[in-house]
């Protein structure tokens, strides 16, 4: 199990959802806290070309991909940093 960690970027994105939207993000979430580095593709996956090794928790809600932005620190936390993808 992971610990999940947010930044406040994050959380002011994660607000402004639905409550539909934060139940799909959230399931996602609790999977990358379960499976932590382990969590595969199509879920989760690294972002190619970044400086730093970051991942993407990749969500579909309602037909709409949504992603967040993380890392791992040096705890092996969770860091999500940022999500986006709805209109």
């Amino acid at each position: 199990m992971v610990e999940v960690v947010v930044t406040e970027e994050f959380t002011a994105w994660y607000e402004d959802l639905s409550q539909e939207e934060q139940e799909s993000v959230g399931q996602r979430v609790s999977q990358l806290e379960q499976a932590g580095v382990a969590l595969p593709y199509p879920f989760s996956s690294g972002i190619i070309g970044s400086r730093f090794p970051l991942r993407e928790l990749r969500i579909q809600h309602a037909g709409e991909p949504y992603r967040v932005f993380y890392a791992f620190d040096p705890k092996r936390q969770a860091v999500l940093l940022i999500g986006g993808g709805r209109a």
